[in-house]
């Protein structure tokens, strides 16, 4: 499941910086260590040592330096917060590039993840993983405008209701889709998972943010179309978005 694959990522990482610093952390709970173990059986069963999750640790703890090294984070952030129609153009042609560049930084750790994954873990994981360049052209398409296509006053109203209207979204699926295998996926859960992203694109229709679904999608689809969902829904959903854009 894709989001077990992001917590052993996020355990990894967590164990990484602990072991750098020498102490321990607020996140490094019993469950966090239990995947981190969990992980390191998976590396030693499938590789026959100890090596490849060792690699792993190390990977992590480098990763923040080679990401300093491509891209300039605090100026991403601090441009970011300041953006307009000004300076738009010289932003995204000055950090989409760093951006990509630095996705080298994590290939290594990739290939280190999928000695120790396979069957479905591994195939969810090759999907997320090469979504993120399509993801970082879609955010970059014509120099950020999925979010100048936002209404701004509008959208920063609605943003109060965001944690309200996520609850409503969750509600649509069940606890046993949540922890079922997206292979072993029945009917019933499959449309709950199109119920939930339906609600989800008429939250963001609310909003003013209908740009933020396509971004969504770019996960959102090759996910179904490689999970059991293939055979019961249409996975080219018509957004209620579609013919009111936001100029």
């Amino acid at each position: 499941m894709s989001a077990r694959l992001i917590l052993v990522t996020l355990a990894v990482a967590i164990y990484a910086a602990s072991a750098v610093d020498g102490s321990p952390t607020s996140s490094s709970s019993e469950e966090t260590m239990e995947v981190i173990e969990s992980l390191e059986r998976q590396c030693l069963q499938r590789t026959g040592s100890s090596e490849t999750f060792e690699k792993l640790v190390a990977g992590f703890t480098f990763a923040p330096m080679c990401f300093a090294g491509h891209l300039d984070l605090d100026g991403l952030i601090s441009g970011f917060d300041e953006l307009d129609d000004s300076n738009r153009v010289q932003y995204f042609d000055t950090y989409c590039p760093q951006l990509n560049q630095s996705l080298q930084c994590v290939n290594p750790l990739f290939d280190l993840l999928r000695k120790c994954w396979d069957g479905e873990e591994l195939a969810i994981w090759d999907i997320m993983f090469n979504m993120v360049p399509e993801a970082l052209n879609l955010i970059c398409k014509d120099h950020g405008e999925i979010f100048f296509r936002l209404d701004r006053p509008e959208y920063s109203m609605c943003v109060t209701r965001f944690e309200d209207y996520a609850v409503e979204c969750a509600g649509k699926i069940s606890n046993s889709t949540e922890t079922m295998h997206l292979s072993k996926l029945n009917e019933e859960q499959c449309y709950e998972l199109r119920e939930f992203r339906s609600c989800v694109a008429q939250k963001l229709d609310i909003c003013k943010a209908s740009g933020i679904i396509e971004l969504a999608d770019v996960f959102y689809k090759p996910l179904m179309k490689a999970s059991s969902c293939a055979k019961y829904i249409d996975l080219e959903p018509n957004n209620p978005v579609d013919t009111n854009e936001i100029n």
